[in-house]
């Protein structure tokens, strides 16, 4: 079996993580590729107990795979686990729109840098399809024919009973109807003396309606209560290439295709998750989770309304060009759906800034530092550099100043330091 190291520090924070994240096989390969993936936090190994590893990715042919069986993990206390490829992840030659992993534990995520996966072509062999893959999906399927085949048997074994009662209802109607004709006979052939023994028949006539109406009743009840319990207990395994009109709308478990053209409600998405599928488990009609599969993103339905804010494990590409003092960025969705900010942005003496920060409550300026040395060590000789920013509304944000002080003099204005990327992130 090839194998092949990968490291990752799950902050994602760094460069040097990311110059041996590239994977390569060919159409119709699969079971036979492996990595073995060491993850670290800050540099320390992360711990792996009671975390699953899921690989997920876009193939080239935007057909989607969500891997929940693949990965072994072989030191949960170093964070090392191995991930062999299946053979639906080499089904589309080229190169992957998006690949990573993904820790999950119940409903807490996280996620390491991305991954480049090429996939050669394959010259020789005809027939293997490309097609989304999602293993929780499969696994899901095969669980619901299960289900499904159990609740018919059950139903036929109670519509078996059912059968039994109504045919003990037509011999307690045979008898009704004969009791009918007796009283019908006494009456034309006047065998009726008294007024008692006109009474108790019709008695015996009105017990016999009454027992067959109560009995139709019962019988009635049970089966729509095991067609309800049915119905309850089935989730549809047919996605729909129709986009669901609003997430407000899911009240059941089960999956749904989504389009942020379409679908209402749906937080702003990095560009390659314009459309994808929705992830719904339900309690009740009013009470659940919803994730958007591939993006990070989750939101509680709760009391039939949907609860709080969606909440993410990736970063959200906000805005992307070269913005500078005095200009104001308009951003793609909302500021103020995340908690942090986070900024790529080269100073005088560090052309590849990250900062992150924390989103400041209405209007307040905030600020970005850098303090470094250009050529040397020497504090006498340092820098300090600083941007003022301010949030004009949830999707303007304006660039107020940027200066800069050298060798402990007056700040000065600077045109140097460029902001090219923001990014939304909890």
């Amino acid at each position: 079996m090839a194998n092949q190291d990968l490291m990752f520090d799950i902050t994602k924070q760094g460069v040097e993580q990311e110059k041996q994240q590239y994977i390569i096989s060919r159409v119709g390969d699969g079971g036979l590729k492996a990595v073995t993936v060491k993850v670290l936090s800050n540099g320390t190994p992360y711990n792996l107990t009671g975390l699953t590893p899921v690989f997920e990715g876009v193939k080239s042919d935007d057909t989607r795979i969500i891997d929940t069986q693949g990965a072994t993990v072989l030191d949960a206390v170093n964070g090392v686990f191995r991930y062999i490829f299946p053979r639906q992840a080499s089904t589309a030659e080229g190169e992957y729109q998006q690949a990573f992993f993904k820790l999950k534990r119940g409903e807490q995520t996280d996620s390491t840098m991305e991954i480049r996966v090429n996939v050669l072509k394959n010259k020789v062999e005809f027939g293997i399809n490309s097609e989304s893959y999602f293993t929780e999906y499969q696994q899901m399927i095969e669980n619901l024919k299960a289900e499904m085949t159990k609740a018919l048997k059950a139903l036929e074994t109670t519509a078996d009973a059912t059968k039994i009662k109504v045919k003990g209802n037509e011999s307690l109607a045979d008898t009704l109807r004969t009791q009918l004709k007796g009283l019908e006979r006494s009456i034309n052939g006047q065998h009726l003396v008294t007024e008692d023994t006109l009474r108790e028949q019709i008695e015996g006539v009105t017990v016999s309606i009454r027992s067959l109406t109560e009995s139709l009743a019962t019988a009635r009840q049970e089966l729509q209560t095991n067609i309800d319990h049915l119905g309850r207990n089935s989730v549809s395994t047919i996605v729909s290439n129709t986009p669901i009109a609003d997430i407000a709308d899911i009240t059941e478990t089960g999956y749904y295709f989504y389009d942020k053209n379409v679908t209402q409600n749906l937080p702003t998405l990095n560009s390659n998750n314009a459309n994808g599928y929705i992830h719904a488990v339900m309690r009740d009609r009013q009470n659940g989770m919803i994730e958007l599969l591939g993006t990070g993103y989750m939101r509680e339905r709760y009391r039939g309304q949907l609860y709080g804010r969606w909440v993410t494990t990736l970063p959200v590409l906000l805005w992307s060009g070269t913005g500078k003092s005095g200009n104001t960025l308009q951003l793609n969705g909302s500021a103020r759906q995340f908690k942090y900010l986070v900024f790529d942005l080269s100073f005088h003496t560090n052309h590849y800034a990250t900062v992150k920060i924390r989103i400041p409550e209405g209007t307040a300026n905030f600020y970005l530092d850098a303090f470094g040395a250009k050529t040397n060590s020497n504090v006498a000789n340092s820098t300090l550099e600083e941007i003022e920013l301010a949030l004009k509304d949830d999707t303007h944000l304006q660039i107020k100043s940027a200066m800069s002080s050298s060798n402990g003099a007056a700040q000065t204005a600077s045109n140097e330091m460029t902001i090219y990327k923001v990014y939304g992130v909890e």
